[in-house]
């Protein structure tokens, strides 16, 4: 019973999460819809081990798409910048390579969209993130600025 309990809990928790993201423009994205999910790698994360990085919610996908698919996933991601409380964006070539966006709130938490395309040869690598916690855009410049001194 109490297996049952839990796995209730569990789903209704990512239904929440994936309910928060169906306002985003980049929605599509995250499930499938513009780039085959096949193609993807997925992340998500959820619990005790965001607790360190003020999150609760964790969701990446990172994919290889050419520069007809990167300009389709570029425009819905400026589209949810323009609806957004805030946003920081850089072109490079007209082309959307970085984006910070902190969409309207939705309930108590803080929610972001990060977005990054690299160019990769035959066209571009791209990771978009969603986050959702207490986490604010200092933390996340921060946690970002360790992450590229890593690199």
């Amino acid at each position: 019973m109490k297996k049952i309990l839990l796995i209730l809990i569990t789903g209704l928790l990512t239904s929440a999460a994936a309910f928060a993201q169906r306002d985003l423009n980049c929605y599509p994205v995250f499930r499938g819809k513009v780039v085959p999910e096949r193609h993807m790698v997925v992340t998500e994360v959820r619990g005790a081990g965001l607790n360190t990085y003020k999150l609760d919610y964790y969701r990446g996908v990172k994919f290889q798409v050419d520069t007809a698919y990167a300009q389709k996933v570029a425009a819905l991601v400026e589209a949810d910048a323009a609806n957004a409380a805030s946003a920081e964006i850089e072109r490079t070539g007209g082309l959307l390579t970085y984006a910070l966006i902190q969409p309207k709130p939705s309930g108590k938490q803080n929610r972001y969209l990060c977005y990054q395309a690299r160019s990769a040869g035959f066209g571009w690598t791209i990771t978009l993130l969603y986050l959702e916690g207490s986490a604010t855009l200092e933390d996340l410049r921060s946690m970002f600025d360790k992450q590229n001194n890593k690199e």
